[in-house]
Protein backbone atom coordinates (compact mmCIF):
# COMPACT_ATOMS: atom_id res chain seq x y z
CA UNK A 1 0.00 0.00 0.00
CA UNK A 2 1.22 3.31 -1.28
CA UNK A 3 1.82 6.04 1.49
CA UNK A 4 -1.27 8.15 -0.54
CA UNK A 5 -3.55 5.21 -0.12
CA UNK A 6 -2.45 4.73 3.64
CA UNK A 7 -3.25 8.47 3.52
CA UNK A 8 -6.70 8.32 1.72
CA UNK A 9 -7.70 5.71 3.97
CA UNK A 10 -6.70 7.29 7.44
CA UNK A 11 -8.34 10.76 5.52
CA UNK A 12 -11.50 8.64 5.26
CA UNK A 13 -11.38 7.48 8.92
CA UNK A 14 -11.45 11.27 10.21
CA UNK A 15 -14.46 12.33 8.04
CA UNK A 16 -16.69 9.03 9.19
CA UNK A 17 -15.69 10.19 12.80
CA UNK A 18 -16.59 13.62 11.88
CA UNK A 19 -19.90 12.75 10.43
CA UNK A 20 -20.96 10.51 13.03
CA UNK A 21 -19.94 12.80 15.40
CA UNK A 22 -21.75 15.59 13.32
CA UNK A 23 -25.24 13.23 13.17
CA UNK A 24 -24.96 12.76 17.15
CA UNK A 25 -25.36 16.33 17.38
CA UNK A 26 -27.98 16.65 15.38
CA UNK A 27 -30.13 13.86 17.15
CA UNK A 28 -29.37 15.84 20.38
CA UNK A 29 -30.48 19.04 19.10
CA UNK A 30 -33.65 17.47 17.72
CA UNK A 31 -34.53 16.13 21.18
CA UNK A 32 -33.36 19.73 22.88
CA UNK A 33 -35.86 21.48 20.57
CA UNK A 34 -38.75 18.81 21.06
CA UNK A 35 -38.02 19.81 25.06
CA UNK A 36 -38.29 23.13 24.06
CA UNK A 37 -41.20 23.28 22.46
CA UNK A 38 -42.63 21.05 25.15
CA UNK A 39 -41.78 23.63 27.60
CA UNK A 40 -43.13 26.61 25.83
CA UNK A 41 -46.58 24.27 25.17
CA UNK A 42 -47.13 24.11 29.03
CA UNK A 43 -45.91 27.58 29.61
CA UNK A 44 -48.84 28.74 27.01
CA UNK A 45 -51.38 26.78 28.33
CA UNK A 46 -50.94 27.54 32.18
CA UNK A 47 -51.38 31.48 30.96
CA UNK A 48 -53.92 30.34 29.02
CA UNK A 49 -55.76 28.44 31.95
CA UNK A 50 -55.07 31.27 34.34
CA UNK A 51 -56.90 33.53 31.57
CA UNK A 52 -60.07 31.60 31.18
CA UNK A 53 -60.35 32.42 34.90
CA UNK A 54 -62.92 29.35 37.59
CA UNK A 55 -65.83 27.79 36.18
CA UNK A 56 -64.26 28.49 32.66
CA UNK A 57 -64.74 25.01 29.89
CA UNK A 58 -61.10 24.24 28.61
CA UNK A 59 -59.94 21.65 26.77
CA UNK A 60 -56.91 20.13 28.23
CA UNK A 61 -53.60 18.76 26.17
CA UNK A 62 -52.72 15.40 27.63
CA UNK A 63 -50.36 14.75 24.56
CA UNK A 64 -50.35 12.96 21.50
CA UNK A 65 -52.34 15.61 20.04
CA UNK A 66 -55.60 14.90 22.69
CA UNK A 67 -57.19 16.79 24.39
CA UNK A 68 -60.12 16.34 27.53
CA UNK A 69 -62.78 18.74 27.95
CA UNK A 70 -62.68 19.93 31.72
CA UNK A 71 -63.61 22.91 33.67
CA UNK A 72 -60.71 24.84 35.48
CA UNK A 73 -61.39 25.34 39.32
CA UNK A 74 -58.49 26.88 40.25
CA UNK A 75 -56.93 28.79 37.62
CA UNK A 76 -54.44 30.98 39.45
CA UNK A 77 -52.56 27.36 40.88
CA UNK A 78 -50.76 25.29 39.26
CA UNK A 79 -48.85 22.06 39.82
CA UNK A 80 -45.06 21.80 38.61
CA UNK A 81 -42.26 19.02 39.04
CA UNK A 82 -39.52 20.49 40.98
CA UNK A 83 -36.97 17.51 40.01
CA UNK A 84 -36.82 13.84 40.90
CA UNK A 85 -40.23 13.34 40.84
CA UNK A 86 -41.50 16.06 43.11
CA UNK A 87 -44.26 18.32 42.94
CA UNK A 88 -44.87 21.61 43.71
CA UNK A 89 -48.11 23.25 44.23
CA UNK A 90 -47.62 27.05 43.71
CA UNK A 91 -49.47 30.15 41.47
CA UNK A 92 -49.33 30.05 38.23
CA UNK A 93 -46.80 33.44 37.44
CA UNK A 94 -44.55 31.83 40.32
CA UNK A 95 -44.72 28.45 37.39
CA UNK A 96 -44.60 30.12 34.77
CA UNK A 97 -41.53 32.09 35.90
CA UNK A 98 -39.83 28.68 36.81
CA UNK A 99 -40.54 27.25 32.49
CA UNK A 100 -39.08 30.37 31.61
CA UNK A 101 -36.10 29.52 33.67
CA UNK A 102 -36.30 25.84 31.77
CA UNK A 103 -36.78 27.12 28.85
CA UNK A 104 -33.65 29.95 28.80
CA UNK A 105 -31.60 26.97 30.04
CA UNK A 106 -32.88 24.97 26.76
CA UNK A 107 -32.70 28.11 23.98
CA UNK A 108 -28.84 28.61 25.27
CA UNK A 109 -28.37 24.52 25.22
CA UNK A 110 -30.15 24.54 21.68
CA UNK A 111 -27.49 27.64 20.81
CA UNK A 112 -24.58 25.81 21.90
CA UNK A 113 -24.93 22.67 20.13
CA UNK A 114 -26.38 24.46 17.34
CA UNK A 115 -22.77 26.54 17.31
CA UNK A 116 -20.67 23.31 17.63
CA UNK A 117 -23.11 21.44 14.75
CA UNK A 118 -21.92 24.56 12.49
CA UNK A 119 -18.13 23.97 13.68
CA UNK A 120 -18.25 20.23 12.98
CA UNK A 121 -20.19 21.20 9.57
CA UNK A 122 -17.17 22.81 8.70
CA UNK A 123 -14.34 20.45 9.42
CA UNK A 124 -16.61 17.93 7.66
CA UNK A 125 -16.44 20.06 4.27
CA UNK A 126 -12.80 20.78 4.95
CA UNK A 127 -11.95 16.82 5.17
CA UNK A 128 -14.04 16.23 2.15
CA UNK A 129 -12.00 18.68 0.24
CA UNK A 130 -9.56 16.55 1.71
CA UNK A 131 -10.15 13.27 0.79
CA UNK A 132 -10.94 14.52 -2.72
CA UNK A 133 -7.71 16.20 -3.05
CA UNK A 134 -5.73 12.97 -2.04
CA UNK A 135 -7.63 10.70 -4.06
CA UNK A 136 -7.19 13.16 -6.80
CA UNK A 137 -3.33 12.59 -6.38
CA UNK A 138 -3.81 9.02 -6.20
CA UNK A 139 -5.97 8.85 -9.60
CA UNK A 140 -3.23 11.04 -11.28
CA UNK A 141 -0.69 8.92 -10.01
CA UNK A 142 -2.38 6.13 -11.55
CA UNK A 143 -3.01 7.68 -15.42
CA UNK A 144 -1.62 6.60 -18.21
CA UNK A 145 1.27 8.43 -19.10
CA UNK A 146 0.61 10.87 -22.24
CA UNK A 147 3.18 11.16 -24.95
CA UNK A 148 6.34 11.63 -24.52
CA UNK A 149 6.02 10.31 -20.66
CA UNK A 150 7.59 7.22 -20.35
CA UNK A 151 6.80 4.65 -16.97
CA UNK A 152 9.63 4.15 -14.93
Amino acid sequence: MSVSETELRRAMTVLDQYRAQLETYQRQQEVLSLSLEELLRAKETMTRYKKAGEGAEVLFPIGANAFLFGTSKKPDEAIIGIGSDLLVQEPVPKAVERLDGRIKSLQEAVGGLGARIAELDARVSAQEEFVQSVYDRIAEGQAAPGPGKTVG
